[in-house]
């Protein structure tokens, strides 16, 4: 069985300093050559959408500032990339997320994974596209962001590989897998096609999200700055510091044992082995559908059309119609009154319209039933 390391820094603020410090002994940890022999680094962020640093959306440009300044004393050449969900442009993400301001500073490439040309493989039975940008650096750093996740409950490394896929091609894989779990065994396969050229994976968790994540939840300072070269490991210690049991996340238990990682063999610092939860608001977020399984079937269809979490369209609207224009199957429309109306016989409620809303305008509506068990 595999022993990875998880290194875990408490972390007050966003101090430059701090950062590059908790950097540089992070990475000096991993013991990869292509750390030494490769020329060019792919910094990948989370950048959700046009969503500034205290939202708590993406991945504060402090900590990508400070790996930039790492790998350019190395004498690196540095792109920082994602693929940003929905119709925003991207120049428009860059500004608001502090990553423009940072390529204004230092002599790095800010990259659209989305326009970079793809890749198509295929694995586990599923053909998936995977931007040329991942494959021409030779280290790949995964900086993501701490948060809950409507559909996946929790995103963090693993997740955060996502962006990886180009464009709108994400939401035709919403609507391919819409459901929670057939969604995960999609990423489980993006994971097992990239896992290996992953270099290292940071978790920004000083200030992360709670609640209705991953972009319309409650900015929390948790003070936590995670790092590991293994993807499994890493979610593993950061969801379950978070609050969330292995069963939560429905990813999990498949990549710790894929990677033949037992959890009690991970090794964190001491500090941190007795840590207490930090009391995150989860309600929103935790997944109880395992309880189905020991339903009979025909009580199990009765259940599942009483249990459920919808996304209905708020006060807060502002009629922008990104969440028309990012609907995987085209469920949003507009009204006679100019405002957008979403048909509930075609929702597959894959939460896209609540992930890409800049408004926080898409509330989640649960039935009596997900109160109750959720």
């Amino acid at each position: 069985m595999k022993q990875p390391r998880v290194q875990i820094r408490k972390m007050v603020g966003y101090d430059l300093d701090e950062l590059q410090d908790a950097v540089g002994t992070f990475i000096k940890s991993c013991r990869n050559p292509k750390l030494q022999k490769a020329k060019r680094v792919l910094i990948k962020p989370n950048m959700l959408g046009a969503h500034p640093p205290e939202k708590a959306v993406t991945t504060h440009p402090l900590v990508v500032e400070a790996i930039v300044r790492y790998f350019l004393e190395a004498g690196k050449e540095v792109w920082v990339g994602d693929s940003p969900g929905g119709s925003v442009s991207v120049e428009s993400v860059w500004e608001a997320t502090g990553f423009a301001d940072l390529a204004r500073r230092y002599p790095i490439k800010l990259q659209n994974l989305s326009t970079m040309g793809f890749r198509e493989l295929e694995m586990d039975g599923k053909t998936l596209r995977i931007s040329e940008a991942f494959w021409r650096c030779g280290i790949i750093i995964n900086v993501a962001k701490y948060k809950t996740h409507s559909l996946m409950a929790f995103t963090g490394a693993f997740k955060n590989l996502y962006g990886l896929v180009p464009g709108l091609i994400k939401s035709d894989y919403h609507r391919q897998y819409p459901d929670t779990h057939s969604f995960s065994d999609l990423l489980i396969a993006l994971w097992k096609l990239t896992k290996d050229r992953v270099t290292y994976n940071f978790i920004d968790g000083i200030l992360g999200m709670d609640g209705a994540g991953p972009s319309a939840g409650n900015p929390r300072h948790f003070g936590l700055f995670f790092g590991s070269s293994s993807i499994a490991a890493l979610d593993y210690v950061a969801a379950t510091m978070m609050g969330f049991k292995l069963k939560d996340v429905p990813y999990l238990k498949t990549i710790l044992h894929t990677e033949g990682i037992l959890p009690s063999a991970i090794n964190i610092p001491r500090s941190f082995r007795d840590h207490p939860s930090l009391n995150a608001d989860l309600g929103m977020v935790k997944l109880s559908k395992d309880l189905l399984k020991h339903l009979p079937q025909p009580v199990r269809t009765t259940f599942k059309k009483l249990y459920y979490a919808r996304p209905i369209i708020g006060q807060a609207c502002k009629r922008c119609g990104v969440c028309v224009k990012s609907c995987p199957v085209k469920a949003i429309h507009w009204q006679d009154d100019g405002f957008p109306l979403i048909d509930t016989t075609k929702c597959i409620k894959c939460m896209c319209c609540h992930e890409m809303c800049p408004y926080h305008a898409i509330d989640i509506q649960r039935s009596l039933v997900a109160k109750v068990f959720g």
